[in-house]
């Protein structure tokens, strides 16, 4: 056992999960540890963990992101098991298929999504997390303002993009922010996966987009 899958197995078993008798390492997160726990009767979860979380609420906040996702979007998230502070279990996804119809179902469940989660305003009532890094949702009447200001400008601030951008780059990125409200046309507030890339884009038991 690796020293990875020896501190999920411990943190399981401090959460209650005693009946978890193996865990496989799994790759692909950038900042939590991660593994598929086998439980004692032959079904397998999905669990991730801080060592130190970056904050009381990370994880809380992730699980509330992927049950409103579903709820109000009908999109398919994985079931929330269990979370707490240290701790995030969620039920097991599968590979998603290499086809065009699983893209073109994954397209149509964004759109939906996107239609039907609208809101009066831009952000959230918390912030959550992008990995390590706070993702800010302070509330904003602009869309425009909102993602400028919290999803462009707001990362100019950190160390590795300091060290990747000179004066030029930030100044165009600035520029690049002044006409967002020529680049794009103006559009509701809605939600929508915020960290939504490839390794993200799983399947259900059935083959369907999650």
């Amino acid at each position: 056992m690796t020293e990875a899958t020896s501190f999920l197995l411990e943190r399981l078993h401090a959460a209650d999960l005693t009946d978890v008798v193996a865990v496989e390492p799994a790759t692909g997160g950038l900042a939590a540890t991660a593994g598929l726990a086998r439980r004692g009767d032959g079904t397998s979860v999905f669990v991730k963990a801080f060592g130190e979380p970056p904050s009381d609420d990370a994880f809380a906040a992730e699980a509330e992101g992927l049950t409103v996702l579903r709820e109000a979007g009908g999109v398919a998230t994985p079931e929330i098991i269990l979370t707490d502070r240290d701790l995030l279990v969620l039920s097991v996804l599968q590979p998603r298929p290499g086809t065009e119809a699983f893209w073109e179902q994954l397209a149509y469940a964004l759109a939906h999504l996107h239609t039907t989660t609208r809101y009066p305003r831009f952000g959230w009532h918390r912030d959550n997390w992008l990995g390590r890094r706070r993702q800010v949702n302070t509330w904003n009447d602009d869309g425009f303002e909102f993602f400028a200001q919290h999803r462009l400008l707001r990362w100019l601030g950190e160390r590795r993009v300091q060290e990747a951008l000179d004066a030029a780059d930030r100044a165009a990125l600035e520029r690049l922010c002044d006409r967002l409200p020529e680049l794009l046309p103006v559009r509701p507030a809605c939600l929508t996966h915020g960290d939504l890339w490839a390794l993200n884009v799983m399947a259900t038991p059935t083959g369907g987009p999650r």
